[in-house]
């Protein structure tokens, strides 16, 4: 279990380190054309030599530290330049166009990708105050480096940056998602690992797997994993009540324990139920029936139990109840009275 583990964490830290080399070579690529567009459309010198001695000096740096860095350090520090060289650019865009901010987005998902939800908001609170600089400063003084005339060469110019971050974009989407499954992986290896050392406290080592139980039972770590990984979706979906909402949904169950759909309905096939929406139901039944044993149903209406247990009408509840218990409400009812009048 300790290899795994460890092989987990290096895994979303190689994943990192993936993200991070792709982005430069992306990036410098995207610099080192966006000088030539300066030099040869916008026909600007000084910005064509600004965004070519960026583009080499990122490049260049990176290959010198490529094999030692830390990965933090390195994206505090290029999210803080970064933005800065962006908003210099911006100074002299703005009055031809606002679309050079766009250089500023993909800076909140590169700080939830790699530093986490705090970060997110500073970055972008960040990124907010070099607009406002900009905007500001443009007002107060005039930033002629060039003129740009020409509808066209806007537009082109716009097109380049719309372009260059929908690719930095679904670069950081396609590294967040492989991430991400990489962490929950990782996490679900955590909690095995610190219930095995709870039951077993003074036997850390015998914790692990021996080849002889990995080769009798290939899919038992397998089969923890999506347990205690269940035992996460009962505390949401039974314990904190998330079955009364008639709407709830795989997706924000997902969202809420940083999961993903495929792991979370093979969790709940392994448990006994065919899917997502056999388990939600299955919930709201049994609370139902709960309801109705609580409750004299003479007093309280059905309509009040089966929409307080989930359910948005009738026709639904009824179709599920039968599918569930194999009888109808009405006839469980009569049941439930019968013995109720019996005992």
């Amino acid at each position: 279990m300790t290899a795994d583990k460890e092989f987990q964490d290096k895994s979303v830290e190689a994943l990192k380190r993936r993200l991070i080399s792709q982005y430069v070579y992306l990036m410098s690529g995207i610099l080192l054309a966006y000088s030539v567009v300066f030099y040869f459309i916008i026909k600007d010198v000084f910005f064509a030599a600004c965004t070519l001695i960026y583009s080499v000096t990122m490049f260049y740096t990176f290959m010198i530290i490529r094999k030692s860095y830390n990965i933090k350090v390195l994206v505090h520090l290029y999210m803080s330049y970064a933005p800065l060289f962006a908003g210099f650019v911006m100074l002299d865009f703005w009055k031809f166009s606002a679309a050079t901010a766009m250089w500023l987005l993909p800076v909140p998902l590169g700080a939830h990708i790699f530093l986490g939800k705090k970060y997110i908001y500073i970055y972008t609170l960040y990124i907010l105050l070099i607009i406002i600089a900009v905007s500001i400063l443009t007002k107060l003084y005039v930033f002629d480096y060039f003129a740009l005339n020409d509808v066209k060469v806007i537009v082109a110019s716009d097109t380049f940056v719309g372009v260059s971050n929908i690719a930095v974009f679904g670069l950081l989407l396609y590294y967040n998602e492989k991430i991400r499954k990489a962490e929950i992986e990782s996490n679900i290896l955590n909690k095995i690992e610190f219930s095995k050392q709870q039951e077993n406290p003074d036997r850390s080592e015998e914790a692990d797997f021996t080849e002889k139980e990995k080769a009798a039972y290939p899919n038992l770590e397998n089969t923890e994993k999506y347990n205690l990984l269940f035992n996460d979706i009962r505390d949401i979906v039974e314990d904190q009540g998330y079955y009364k909402d008639v709407g709830f949904t795989i997706s924000q169950l997902s969202n809420i324990l940083k999961s993903n759909n495929l792991y979370i309905s093979k969790s709940i096939k392994l448990n006994g139920f065919s899917n997502f929406s056999h388990y939600l139901n299955t919930c709201r039944i049994e609370n139902v029936k709960k309801l109705l044993q609580e409750n004299d149903i003479s007093k309280v209406t059905l309509m009040y139990i089966y929409t307080e247990s989930g359910f948005s009408n009738q026709s639904t509840f009824n179709r599920v109840f039968k599918q569930i218990e194999g009888v109808t409400p009405s006839e469980y009812l009569t049941n439930l009275t019968w013995k109720n009048r019996k005992s």
